[in-house]
């Protein structure tokens, strides 16, 4: 089965946050998801959803696509 969101996009996702500076807590918040279960996607122990993919970056303004597989 063929995933859409790379196998490492979890980790894509907490480098930007770092770089940027930004809290986790302030994502998750504006994601719409508690920030213990984003907390969990970004240490790789709850898998990145699609939908959480798709939301964190509008939230930080990236292209989706760094976070896809090439097709």
């Amino acid at each position: 089965m063929t995933t859409i969101l790379k196998k490492d996009a979890y980790k894509l996702l907490r480098q930007e946050i770092e770089k940027r500076g930004i809290k986790n807590k302030f994502v998750a918040n504006e994601i719409g998801i508690s920030p213990s279960y984003f907390g969990q996607v970004l240490n790789g122990s709850r898998k990145l959803s699609t939908d959480v993919a798709v939301k964190a970056s509008q939230v930080l303004d990236l292209p989706l696509s760094i976070f896809l597989n090439k097709s």
